[in-house]
Parts: structure tokens; C-alpha cells; sequence
């Protein structure tokens, strides 16, 4: 069996990475690592699936007491992966999912040498700029959501893959592309290999 291995994504605002991880959750070697954040639920989210939605005194104390793997405050909100949601994860057999941002994905590779980091964009800064207002409620300021994916779009160059997310089926497919050629990597085998140099003797 090869090992499992932490897969880290991360995209700007309007890339669409929630809609691109809810497709490769539906492998059955993939399993989602639950966030934990203090903003407040949006309509159909649900505490423990979605994410761990904590106050600011339980996630502050979290950090504290170093229960978190990685954690960043985002705008207003604290957001951040609880050590126990990962390690739950691979005890299960399963690589891990984590939908985190920049900051959070170079902490975490850090932690596991092994992870796959996948970086997701749209095909422009228009079309970003785009996604980025139909998604606006009022509530959020375009602008600065546009600022900040600029930034992110310059830490690029520290992810082991870029995919375009200009076709769903297409971006999916090429996550899933990646995440199974990774997973054939001699390194990932070695249970494997040492099976069969044994065999072979």
C-alpha cells in the first residue's frame, strides 16, 4: 500500500477551490481535513462537516495550549487546522484534504515533508476580478479580496503544481491526474519495492 500524503490547495478568492475539493472528496482515498474558524456559518454550513466553528476565546486558546497545525487570521476571522484533524485523518488510511491559504500551506509543508501542494487559479485577473464581485453580498469589499489574491498568485512559485480552473471537469480531472501520479512515486511504495526485491531473491 503506498503511504499517505497530506494534499495541500490552495487558490485566490473566485478560483473556485471549495466547488474543485467537493469533486475530489468523492474519491474514496480522499478525506477532508475539517478548518476550524470563528466567522460566523453561511446558509447551509454545518459545524463539524463544513467546518469547526469555534469562538474567538476557544480558538485563541487552542493556540495557546499548540493544538493547531497551522492558523492565520484572515480579514476579521481567525482560520486555522486543529493537529488532531489531520493525524485523524491519516490514521484512517486516507490522504488528507486541506483547503488552506498561502501562509497556512508553507506552514504545513514544513510539518510534512511528503504533502503535494496544488496551487488553483482562474485563467485571468480579469476573470478572477470577475468571480470575485458575482460572488460579493454587499457585505465584502471586492477590492481588497482582489488585493489579497494578487499577493497570493506571488507565492506561486513555492507549489509543486499550478492548475487553471477555466473548465471544471477538466481542472478536476487534472487534480486527480496528480494526485494518483504522486501517489505511484517509489518513494510513496516502499512497502512495495522492499516486497518485491524480497520476492526476488
Amino acid at each position: 500500500m503506498a503511504e499517505c500524503f497530506p494534499i495541500i490547495l490552495s487558490a485566490p478568492s473566485g478560483a473556485g477551490k471549495t466547488t474543485v475539493a467537493n469533486e475530489l472528496l468523492k474519491g474514496k482515498k480522499i478525506a477532508r481535513v475539517i478548518t476550524a474558524t470563528t466567522r460566523a456559518p453561511r446558509i447551509g454550513e454545518k459545524h463539524g462537516r463544513d467546518y469547526f466553528f469555534w469562538s474567538n476565546q476557544d480558538f485563541e486558546k487552542a493556540i495557546k495550549d499548540k493544538q493547531m497545525l497551522e492558523w492565520a487570521q484572515v480579514h476579521v476571522n481567525y482560520y486555522g487546522i486543529p493537529k488532531s484533524s489531520l493525524e485523524s485523518v491519516l490514521k484512517k488510511g486516507k490522504c488528507p484534504l486541506l483547503v488552506i491559504d498561502v501562509q497556512g500551506a508553507k506552514t504545513v509543508k514544513k510539518l510534512y515533508k511528503n504533502a503535494v501542494t496544488i496551487f488553483l487559479t482562474a485563467p485571468s485577473i480579469a476573470t478572477l476580478k470577475k468571480r470575485i464581485a458575482a460572488r460579493s453580498d454587499g457585505t465584502q469589499n471586492v477590492n481588497v479580496r482582489l488585493k489579497t489574491a494578487l499577493k497570493e498568485l506571488k507565492q506561486i512559485k513555492n507549489y509543486d503544481y499550478l492548475v487553471i480552473n477555466d473548465d471544471l471537469k477538466e481542472c478536476v480531472h487534472t487534480c486527480r491526474a496528480i494526485i494518483e501520479a504522486e501517489s505511484k512515486k517509489v518513494a510513496r511504495q516502499k512497502d512495495l519495492v522492499k516486497k518485491l526485491n524480497k520476492s526476488g531473491e
